[in-house]
C-alpha cells in the first residue's frame, strides 16, 4: 500500500500530465487561433490526443467542454480549467449520453447545466467562421447551434459553381448554417426544411446576421420525407439538395435503416447535372457502408452519379486516432 505522500505525488503527476496533453492540443491549433476571421473551432479532441471521451470547443470567448460521462468530466476538469481559463472567459459543460433522444427537460438540464462551470453566464453570442457570422447559444442544451466539423463543407457551399445561380434544398436544416453559406454562395434560392420551428427561427437570425434576405416561405416546418414527396409531385427541382440527418433523433428516422430511402427521395428532386450533398456523422458507419447507401438510394430513384468532392472532419482540430477511421462522411454526388 502506498504512503499518503506517494499518493499525493501520483495525483500531482497525473494533473501535470493532463495539463501537458491539453497544452499540446492547444498548440496544434495556433494557426486557427491566429486567424482573424475564425473564432469557432475545436480545442481538444479526445482519443486522438490521448484524452479519451473528452472534447472542448471554442466559441469566441466561451468554451464548451464535452464528456462521454460525468466521471470523465470530473477527472479532467481541474486540468481543463487550469489550461483553458486563460483562453476562454466562460465555460459550459455537456455530458453526452449514448442516446440524446427521449430525454426530458430535467435530464437534459443535469447533462447540460445552464450555469457555466466558470465565468459569467453567456446565453448567446456571435462567432465568425471564414468571415460568416453565426449565433450560438452555449447555455442551451447539448447542442449550441453550429457543428464545427462541417466547416469545410460550409466553405464549399460558398464557393462551388454548383451553388451559384442554382436552387438549393437544405433538409434537416437545424439552424440553417448550410443555408446561409449557400445564400452567400450566390444561390438563386435556398429552401430550409426542419421539424423544429425554434431552430428555423434561429436560422432566420443567422440569415439576418449576414445580411441575407429572410423570406418566410424559404423556412419550412415539416418532415423531410413529406416535403420531398410534395416537391416530386409538383415536379419541383433543385440544383443542390443537402441531406444531413441527425444520427439520433426524436423522430422515427433511423440513419442505418432509412438513409438509402432518404437518398432515393432526395435524388428524385435533383435537377439533371445537379448535386446531392449527402452527410452523416454516424460513428459506426464505414465509408464503404455509406457509399453503399448512396448507391442503393440512387438506384432506387433510377439515377446515376459520380462523387465530385468528399470530406471528413477537418484534420487540424479533429485529428483521427491511429488505427481509427474518421466519423464524418460527406459526399457531393453529381447526378445524371
Amino acid at each position: 500500500m502506498k504512503s499518503w505522500w506517494r499518493l499525493a505525488d501520483d495525483t500531482r503527476s497525473c494533473s501535470t500530465s493532463r495539463q501537458r496533453r491539453i497544452a499540446e492540443a492547444l498548440a496544434r491549433r495556433d494557426r486557427l487561433g491566429a486567424a482573424a476571421d475564425l473564432t469557432a473551432y475545436r480545442l481538444v479532441h479526445g482519443d486522438a490526443e490521448d484524452m479519451p471521451g473528452l472534447a472542448a470547443d471554442r466559441y469566441g470567448r466561451v468554451g464548451v467542454i464535452h464528456a462521454d460521462g460525468l466521471e470523465i468530466l470530473e477527472t479532467w476538469l481541474p486540468a481543463l480549467r487550469a489550461r483553458l481559463a486563460p483562453v476562454v472567459e466562460t465555460a459550459y459543460t455537456k455530458v453526452h449520453p449514448r442516446r440524446a433522444s427521449g430525454l426530458d427537460a430535467a435530464q437534459r438540464g443535469r447533462l447540460a447545466p445552464e450555469a457555466p462551470i466558470w465565468g459569467s453566464p453567456v446565453d448567446s453570442l456571435e462567432v465568425l467562421e471564414a468571415g460568416v457570422r453565426y449565433q450560438v447559444r452555449p447555455s442551451g442544451g447539448l447542442s449550441v447551434g453550429l457543428f464545427l466539423d462541417m466547416r469545410e463543407v460550409r466553405q464549399w457551399l460558398r464557393s462551388d459553381e454548383a451553388v451559384r445561380g442554382g436552387r438549393v434544398l437544405n433538409l434537416f436544416a437545424y439552424t440553417c448554417s448550410l443555408g446561409v453559406c449557400a445564400t452567400l454562395g450566390a444561390a438563386e434560392r435556398v429552401v430550409n426544411v426542419d421539424v423544429s420551428r425554434p431552430y428555423l427561427e434561429w436560422g432566420k437570425a443567422n440569415y439576418a446576421l449576414n445580411g441575407c434576405p429572410v423570406d418566410a416561405r424559404d423556412f419550412i416546418y415539416g418532415d423531410a420525407f413529406d416535403w420531398l414527396a410534395r416537391f416530386a409531385r409538383r415536379l419541383q427541382r433543385f440544383e443542390v439538395v443537402i441531406v444531413d440527418p441527425p444520427s439520433f433523433s426524436s423522430t422515427p428516422f433511423s440513419v442505418t435503416r432509412d438513409y438509402a430511402r432518404l437518398v432515393a427521395a432526395a435524388a428524385r428532386v435533383v435537377s439533371p447535372g445537379g448535386v446531392l450533398l449527402a452527410a452523416t456523422n454516424h460513428v459506426p458507419t464505414t465509408d464503404a457502408r455509406f457509399a453503399s447507401w448512396l448507391g442503393s438510394g440512387l438506384s432506387e430513384a433510377g439515377r446515376r452519379g459520380r462523387v465530385v468532392a468528399r470530406w471528413h472532419e477537418p484534420e487540424i482540430d479533429f485529428p483521427v486516432s491511429a488505427g481509427q477511421r474518421a466519423y464524418l462522411k460527406v459526399h457531393a454526388v453529381q447526378l445524371n
